[in-house]
């Protein structure tokens, strides 16, 4: 196991990565931490620390790691770690150790268009059986009828069992968008698809793509905040509502830029989340204060956004979804 740093942390608040990333065999592969498509499989890196971390962490592994190290696997969650499951291949249920509490374990399932490479969505039915939250990794990037195409799939993962969706946009160098494009485009060309890969802004588009499927999340009641992995010190609520303040302080450094104060919920999210206090009962006792960072602003925006309602959380997601 080997520590990490996503490209997009707010997202994937996670530290270390059990196990290397899966062999491609031919097809191509999501890195949910780096946000980009692994299209050949490079030289096997070595296998980690192999110790139980002295304290709890949230750490993230793939399909073949669970196969190939259950036995650590069962050791860091009896450890009180917490794991975020990426089912890039089959797996099944009983092949997870089982969790010592609940949300220790979350599955995700990534999803990105066909057009780069993507499968359809296989179910998550299984884990929400077998008590295990289970949701969809959107992988956002340019696709002919985007808009369309990301109802579309999000219905399905609502209707297959998905509780969740994660959305981080997907890094595409040039040379990726080369591959797609002479795969795609034959020898005539293609200028629609040209400009689609060469002549749009894609940050701007990953942006209304961001903001299209919280649209979409609304209609299909679909969390976007991701539930897990809980620790021994630190529960699945904690982290969720900590999870959820990391979103929002994205979201408003994307609308208002230099001028943004998501850097106040950030850093109060952290502070709570080290704290391993449960948001709700410092709610309830009217104690959120005592947490550094909770300066009024932050503790109006917290309670309206764990509430799902009120200012001045009302006011943002209204900017977010509709301007």
């Amino acid at each position: 196991m080997r520590r990490i740093e996503p490209a997009f942390p707010d997202l994937l608040p996670l530290t270390h990565r059990l196990g290397p990333f899966p062999e491609t065999a031919g097809d191509v592969r999501l890195d949910p931490v780096e946000m980009r498509l692994i299209w050949r499989f490079g030289p096997p890196r070595r296998a980690g620390e192999r110790t139980v971390p002295r304290r709890p962490v949230r750490f993230l592994t793939h399909s073949a790691a669970v196969r190939s190290e259950r036995d650590y696997l069962a050791r860091l969650i009896a450890a009180g770690c917490g794991a975020l499951v990426v089912a890039d291949d089959h797996l099944e249920p009983k092949e997870l150790p089982a969790p010592e509490h609940p949300g220790q374990v979350v599955v995700v399932e990534p999803w990105f268009p066909a057009l780069w490479g993507g499968r359809p969505l296989a179910g998550l039915r299984r884990w929400r059986e077998c008590g295990v939250e289970a949701g969809v990794l959107v992988a956002l990037c340019p696709a002919p009828d985007i808009h369309q195409l990301l109802g579309s799939v999000l219905h399905k993962a609502r209707t297959s069992g998905a509780s969740f969706v994660v959305a981080l946009p997907l890094s595409l160098p040039a040379e990726d968008r080369h591959r797609v494009y002479d795969a795609q485009a034959g020898e005539k060309g293609d200028g629609s698809l040209e400009d689609l890969l060469f002549h749009t802004d894609l940050s701007h588009y990953a942006l209304e793509l961001e903001r299209e499927v919280t649209r979409i999340c609304q209609r299909e009641r679909l969390s976007e905040v991701l539930p897990g992995p809980s620790t021994s010190v630190a529960d699945g609520a904690a982290f969720g509502a900590c999870t959820a303040m990391c979103l929002w302080a994205r979201r408003l450094d994307l609308l208002d830029g230099v001028d943004s104060v998501g850097w106040q919920l950030r850093r109060a999210a952290r502070a709570l989340l080290a704290s391993g206090r449960d948001p709700q009962v410092l709610v309830t006792e009217d104690n959120l204060r005592i947490v550094p960072g909770f300066t009024p602003w932050v503790e109006a925006f917290a309670r309206s956004l764990w509430a799902g309602a009120g200012e001045p959380y009302e006011e943002h997601l209204a900017r977010w979804t509709t301007e």
